[in-house]
């Protein structure tokens, strides 16, 4: 049963639902992938101007408003140094293709708004947000000051928080609302960054070869170009034989052909769940080419193919709580001469980092290619059994199953905080996949939700 200031900030959230809509709506207008870093906004324009949005309503709602230099900012109320917390991403991945409604329309539709950026993680935000107005209007004094945290670099390594702690403490405790559904995430594996990088001495037949939008998103169309003028009457005949046998786009103009490669699109999380289309161009290319193709090409063909676990690579492993080490290849290009592909590999807390760049470095080394980590952080497990109390009871509190404590392969701001936040609440689905939506809703439960988490957290009953 709700206390009565608990149910008196019910009633407040739920009397701004148009208004929160709308806002969000807005929000969700704002195509607030990253971009060129440039003074005042370090992960592009409309970055910035998601930022910026979401710290003039704060103004406005007359809450403690800060801008630290475009690469964050964040909302406060109450008093006191000690602070509980909740941090969602402004920033979104890129939206792909085939949507049937506007990746940044917002598009409303049968009680459900269709957009990138409507589930990963634009709500969180506005959740926050107005749950620090109502605070405020309904003039509660939290124990602990309660902050709320609008990064701008998840999807794309996290150097918002590096920012972020360079002049900020750590919270007593907090969450992202950045998960699937209502369950306590207390533990993430860990996410390496991969490059692999293969360099052609002999003139190749592939001139050129591009896809993939982002190293986390299994990619959904590869374009590669063939020169027929570098290949053998045999290749050539290969090729038109898999053309007839397969399903893809060519193009022929001179002695030239254009292929694209299709794939289905996941988060590199759940890269089981989709289809990759480097993986398609690896397998068309080395049946084509043979030992024709390039190192890199062959690698792929030979060592991942379609494999998610990574078996062939000799870096696989798994724990009962965590689960399996996965892999994805987000993106490909090469010009002819030079060929790389960035992967992203997930791995639970069994091994880490440095194991997995050592095994994989021999592999890759023996077959000629060069590897080069881009980011690597290991996975993490949060401990703090009194707040997973809090927020079990805050589901009991609104109806819902009691959360479980469980680990996920998704990466979320959890693991910069030392131990002190979880991932804990969510709507919305079909992320990181075309006509990612939220149904209306769900939305306004969410918003109810984790305004109720962050006074239950800043010592409310």
């Amino acid at each position: 049963m709700l206390s009565p200031f608990a149910y008196a900030l019910h009633r407040r959230m739920a009397g701004y639902q148009t208004e929160m809509l709308h806002h969000f709506q807005e929000l969700l207008k704002i195509p607030s992938v990253r971009g060129e870093g440039i003074p005042g906004a370090p992960f592009g324009r409309k970055n910035r101007e998601a930022l910026d949005y979401v710290l003039r309503l704060s103004e406005q709602f007359g809450l403690t408003t800060v801008n630290l230099d475009g690469y964050l900012g964040y909302s406060e109320y109450g008093s006191g140094e000690e602070y509980v917390c909740s941090i969602s991403h402004l920033d979104v991945v890129p939206p792909g293709e085939g949507w049937k409604h506007p990746p940044f329309g917002a598009w409303e539709e049968n009680g459900v708004i269709y957009a990138r950026g409507a589930g990963d993680n634009k709500p969180g935000s506005i959740a926050g947000l107005y749950a620090l107005r109502c605070m405020k209007e309904l003039g509660y004094e939290p124990k602990h000051k309660v902050r709320v945290i609008y990064g701008c670099a998840e999807e794309t390594g996290m150097e918002d928080l590096e920012y972020y702690w360079k002049s900020q403490p750590l919270p007593i405790f907090g969450f992202t609302p950045d998960s699937d559904g209502y369950d306590i995430i207390n533990a993430e594996k860990g996410r390496m960054e991969v490059c692999l990088k293969a360099y052609c001495t002999e003139k190749n037949p592939v001139v050129r070869i591009e896809g993939g939008l982002a190293s986390n998103m299994v990619p959904t169309r590869v374009t590669a170009v063939f020169d027929r003028s570098c290949m053998t009457s045999e290749e050539c005949c290969r090729m038109e034989m898999l053309r007839a046998s397969q399903e893809i786009e060519w193009q022929e103009k001179d002695n030239q052909c254009v292929i694209e490669f299709r794939g289905v699109a996941a988060h590199a999380a759940m890269p089981e769940t989709g289809h990759s289309a480097i993986s398609e161009y690896a397998r068309f290319a080395c049946k084509v080419l043979g030992e024709h193709a390039d190192q890199l090409t062959r690698f792929i063909d030979a060592n991942i193919g379609f494999e998610w676990k990574a078996e062939r690579l000799g870096i696989a492993c798994e724990d009962k709580y965590m689960g399996p080490l996965t892999l994805s290849l987000g993106q490909i290009q090469g010009d002819g001469k030079t060929f790389c592909v960035i992967g992203d590999i997930r791995y639970p807390t069994s091994t880490n980092a440095s194991a997995i760049q050592t095994k994989l470095g021999k592999i890759s080394g023996e077959a000629g290619l060069e590897l080069r980590v881009v980011s690597a952080i290991d996975g993490h497990c949060c401990t703090c059994e009194k707040e997973f109390d809090i927020l079990r009871k805050v589901c009991l509190d609104k109806g819902r199953p009691e959360p479980r404590c469980r680990a996920i392969s998704g990466g979320t701001y959890a693991k910069k905080f030392a131990g002190r936040l979880v991932a804990f609440g969510g709507c919305g689905d079909g992320v990181h996949a075309p006509d990612e939506f939220v149904e209306v809703q769900d939305f306004y439960d969410h918003m109810d939700i984790v305004a109720y988490a962050l006074y239950r957290l800043s010592g409310g009953e």
